[in-house]
């Protein structure tokens, strides 16, 4: 109950704030009652001990801290998705925009390839800032019936002034790809998540991860390949509650060596930052202890 009357109230209120006095705020409010953030912050606590054995408790409790304050301001530029990258909203730098460019002004479908890393919305947001036209493919959301009204109510106006903002439009990986698959061929662009995870995938490849191996699906570098098209990848780096810095990076021709690539540098940030990543909670069922003759 809580939680949904911060989605129905709260986060909308926080949004009719001038400035960027709404994200300032926005890790006050939060996501969840104090007890449920509570048990979060101690799950966060365990996790970040059992992958990052070297750090000591005081520091994993600030990640799982830092962790529940990036929610809430990823919540916060749901709820005002057309300020983020505004003169009214969060300040984003972007780095690498020659890269996505040189394939639009060629004419050519690319893949936006981003992972649960920092916030998520605001890469593509920066992108669409220098007039980039773009459309989203997601996982499941609106159809999720576990879901409450408040939620889906909360999700489905996000989806739609993000749709607004990027000037495409969005599709859920249970519909029928074919469109996907024309539009790319026809020059335009697709934003698709990597590190993502369901029970009923099926078609996954390892890749290294932290020490062991996490499992991934094969989705993107298929549908890259089907339509032959390149990827580029979208990097969010927090650098406050208002300011945010994007890096877009080319890679690889090869979609398996370019997801590889993706994979490999979200390492390298989960490192530096644990507290950006979004699947914890997914861990257990993505990752897997690499055994002594593998390695």
């Amino acid at each position: 109950m809580n939680s949904d009357w911060r989605l129905q109230y709260g986060y909308p209120a926080l949004a009719r704030l001038p400035g960027t006095l709404p994200w300032r705020l926005a890790p006050r409010l939060g996501r969840d009652p104090a007890a449920a953030r509570v048990a979060t912050e101690d799950f966060l606590t365990m996790r970040f001990g059992q992958v990052f054995p070297e750090a000591d408790e005081r520091q994993r409790r600030q990640w799982a801290t830092a962790h529940m304050d990036m929610v809430a301001l990823e919540l916060m530029d749901a709820a005002a998705v057309p300020r983020v990258g505004s003169t009214n909203g969060p300040s984003i730098t972007l780095t690498g925009w020659e890269h996505a460019q040189a394939l639009a002004e060629r004419g050519k479908g690319f893949l936006v390839v981003l992972t649960h890393f920092d916030r998520l919305l605001t890469g593509p947001i920066a992108l669409a800032r220098k007039g980039l036209a773009m459309n989203a493919l997601t996982m499941p959301v609106l159809d999720n019936p576990e879901l409450s009204p408040a939620h889906r109510q909360f999700l489905t106006r996000k989806i739609d002034t993000f749709t607004e903002v990027i000037r495409g439009q969005y599709r859920s990986s249970s519909d029928s790809l074919r469109p996907v698959h024309e539009s790319l061929r026809a020059g335009q662009v697709w934003i698709i998540l990597a590190d993502v995870w369901r029970p009923e995938f099926s078609r996954l490849r390892k890749h290294p991860f932290l020490g062991g191996e996490i499992s991934l699906p094969t989705g993107i570098e298929r549908l890259a390949q089907s339509a032959g098209v390149p990827l580029l990848h979208a990097i969010t780096y927090s650098q406050g509650p208002d300011r945010l810095s994007v890096v877009v990076e080319p890679l690889p021709e090869d979609p398996q060596r370019a997801i590889d690539a993706v994979i490999q540098r979200l390492q390298n940030d989960v490192r530096e930052r644990p507290w950006a990543w979004w699947q914890w909670g997914v861990w257990d069922h993505m990752w897997q202890q690499t055994t002594e003759e593998q390695s």
